[in-house]
């Protein structure tokens, strides 16, 4: 018997290592020559890039961590604006696997290994937590999917994505397995799972502060069904302490009032379930308790913190996109709604962001809400508020991806289970093995296409950002800045180390600036300083640009394709810009239809204004005098499209020798509908004077540019005084 039980338990942890192996492979050997090369890691994100500076910089202070970053944000520096675990988890692990003596390329290569790691281990909490709810079968698909789903959640946690996202999605999908689990076992293992989920929940909210969704979540379920209350309390109470240290994080106020909330609520409905027990009160008043210890304690904390709750609804709503604040959000990609990720609206972005779960796992959603009614079974409708929540989240925001993948693979696996149901018993074994061929198919293919494409800093930024670090003067009076250990700052005065100059560039490339120049970049992916560089960018005055410059304390500027039109309207930078800085896309860009043999097509027209930006000016012309190739004028009538809308249709085009020679032909003609452009946005026709006060310095790509060949040079200018 013994020996029974010891080979069933070495099949069990085989099956176990290879599911884990299995899902681990998707995430490392596609990346691997793409990840690690000559140069050391190739990071996948420029956020993978500044935790790798803040997880250096703590291992030089081990165990302090630096809440201030001096390079991180020109002038003044940065508050560091994430949680503390995920730096320490990396940090702690090279520590602890190099014996107290890691090297750089150790540290980094930890870095990059741990997101896939965890990653893979999404299949435990996936497998136990369906089994739990919806079978074995189902458990056994929720494995397949969860391993293997292409989209976000793959990309963050795949090899060389040293973000914090994947240990967020990883502690949070694992606080709802064990509070699952704790509900349904209140006695014995109940509180030891209890205890585990909320030591999830502290380390969730220890990674993202600003994740007070999860705590909100508990409290619905803890007024819904009451039952759950005494699991919920324990946990937050425990995932509050572990909190406690991370107090101070710009988010923090928030989170605690989501905590406070949520154990006002919890605690209220276990005293009003305990009194209901011994004086047979009908259960809605356990619900009543709970609503009213919600309101006393939001108007503690509005009396404490007076405007708290004006300034958290404000950032619901700016994180949301309904309001002109959220412009900001706006440009960040993984922030935009699902719908509208990419720049082409509509499906597409949902399998980009998602895979195929979506497909099977919405269904299954809507049974489960249906049946939770039913069934109120407490771990059925944790589950059901929690997917319906990070469902709708995920609508609203995609970086949600990381939250609904889990929940989404869970449900996929109970809808093809259900699915296994419908065929005869003697056939079933065969369509459970056509079931997996199909998932495998739908979600392996495009998994090692993503995993293989390379999202890192590319070669001419590493050569513009390396030129940067040896030519240009050291920003603060000593080198040693860069490895100081620096208090969080309780005002946003500078510390006594300051930099004497930035680098103007635009925000998604600030980290890059930091990571790999060691210098001080003036916009960074926090959108510090975003405003700021999409006015200059697109500024058409020269003078006024230079003149902020050097006001601004810049000594250099960098530009590269995406800044101009020139990379395509698609992949270009400049429309955001030109939102940022509250300018009209209109003045620079129209769109005009032109009849041809094959039908009408879309004509891009760039307006003078464009060429005039500092955008154009630097990249395309490295700001000297241009003299133009003339311009294009177009008249057009208004016309209906098939879509209903006016567009402007061209009847009639020319090209003239000059600018004003075009514009006395228009002055000439009053009542006619002109518009004058260029046909290529690489070339001005329109004539230019030179930009004073910018010379380049370096160019990754020094050719000149060409329709002919890729347009790939990453620039830099040095700001001349006065």
């Amino acid at each position: 018997m013994i020996h029974r039980v010891s080979v069933r338990r070495v099949l069990i942890a085989t099956g176990w290592a290879a599911v884990v192996a299995g899902a681990l492979s998707i995430r490392i050997l596609p990346a691997w020559q793409v990840v690690f090369g000559p140069q050391g890691v190739n990071f996948q994100s420029s956020d993978a890039l500044y935790h790798v500076r803040a997880i250096h910089n703590l291992l030089a202070h081990l165990p302090r961590r630096s809440g201030f970053d001096p390079y991180a944000l020109f002038p003044g520096g940065q508050n560091v604006p994430t949680g503390p675990l995920w730096d320490y988890l990396v940090a702690v692990t090279a520590w602890i696997a190099s014996a107290g003596a890691p090297s750089p390329k150790f540290v980094d290569a930890v870095a990059a290994w741990l997101p896939a790691i965890l990653g893979a281990l999404f299949v435990l909490p996936a497998y136990f937590m369906a089994r739990r709810i919806f079978g074995k079968t189902a458990a056994a698909f929720a494995v397949l999917w969860m391993g293997s789903v292409p989209g976000a959640f793959l990309w963050l946690t795949h090899l060389g994505v040293a973000d914090h996202h994947a240990a967020e999605g990883w502690f949070a999908f694992l606080t709802l397995a064990c509070l699952s689990a704790a509900i349904e076992t209140p006695h014995g293992p109940g509180v030891l799972r209890s205890a585990l989920a909320g030591i999830a929940l502290g380390a969730f909210l220890a990674t993202r502060p600003a994740g007070i969704f999860v705590p909100a979540i508990l409290a619905v379920v803890a007024v819904w069904q009451p039952a759950v209350a005494r699991p919920v309390l324990a946990a937050v109470c425990i995932g509050a302490s572990i909190f406690i240290p991370v107090t101070g994080n710009q988010w923090s106020k928030y989170t605690w009032l989501a905590l406070a909330g949520t154990i006002a609520v919890a605690g209220a409905s276990v005293a009003s379930s305990i009194l209901s027990r011994q004086r047979f009160r009908p259960q809605a008043v356990d619900r009543l308790a709970s609503l009213a210890a919600l309101a006393a304690a939001l108007f503690i904390a509005n009396i404490a913190w007076p405007r708290l709750l004006v300034s958290l609804w404000f950032e619901i709503r700016r994180v949301a996109g309904v309001m002109p604040a959220s412009k900001m959000v706006a440009a960040v990609q993984e922030l935009r709604p699902i719908f509208h990720f990419s720049d082409v609206p509509g499906w597409l972005p949902v399998f980009q962001q998602l895979g195929a779960v979506w497909i099977p796992a919405l269904p299954a959603l809507a049974w489960v809400v249906w049946h939770m009614f039913r069934a109120r079974r407490p771990a059925l409708t944790l589950f059901a508020v929690w997917c319906l929540v990070i469902t709708i989240g995920t609508l609203i925001q995609a970086r949600m991806a990381i939250y609904f993948a889990p929940v989404a693979s869970v449900l996929a696996g109970a809808a093809c289970a259900r699915i296994t149901d419908f065929v005869r018993p003697a056939l079933r074994r065969y369509a459970t093995a056509a079931l997996v061929a199909v998932v495998a198919a739908i979600n392996l293919v495009p998994a090692v296409y993503l995993v293989r494409s390379d999202n890192s800093t590319d070669a001419d930024w590493r050569a513009a950002l390396l030129w940067l670090r040896n030519n240009s003067p050291e920003p603060f009076s000593q080198a040693a800045v860069w490895s100081n250990y620096y208090p969080r700052l309780a005002s946003r005065a500078a510390p006594a180390d300051s930099p004497a100059w930035g680098v103007a560039v635009w925000w998604d490339r600030g980290y890059d600036v930091e990571a790999l120049a060691h210098r001080v970049p003036m916009a960074n992916g926090t959108q510090s300083g975003a405003e700021n560089m999409a006015r200059f960018f697109t500024e058409t005055n020269a003078e006024s640009a230079v003149r902020w410059l050097r006001q601004a304390g810049a000594r250099y500027v960098i530009v590269d394709p995406p800044m101009a039109f020139f990379a395509g309207q698609n992949q270009s930078r400049f429309p955001t810009a030109v939102g940022l800085a509250g300018r009209d896309l209109n003045r620079y860009f129209r769109v005009l239809i032109q009849d041809t043999v094959d039908g009408p097509r879309a004509l891009p027209v760039y307006l003078p204004e464009y060429y005039r930006t500092m955008a154009a000016r630097l990249f395309l012309f490295d700001g000297a005098e241009t003299a133009g190739t003339g311009p294009w004028l177009f008249e057009t009538q208004p016309v209906r499209s098939g879509a209903g809308t006016l567009v402007e249709a061209i009847a009639w085009a020319q090209h003239f020798a000059s600018e004003p020679e075009a514009a006395a032909y228009m002055k000439a003609r009053p009542f006619a509908r002109f518009t004058l452009g260029c046909v290529d946005p690489g070339v001005s026709c329109f004539a230019l004077p030179a930009v004073n006060g910018l010379r380049r310095a370096f160019s990754s790509d020094p050719l000149p540019l060409s329709p002919d060949r890729t347009v790939r040079a990453v620039k830099i200018f040095e700001v001349i005084q006065p």
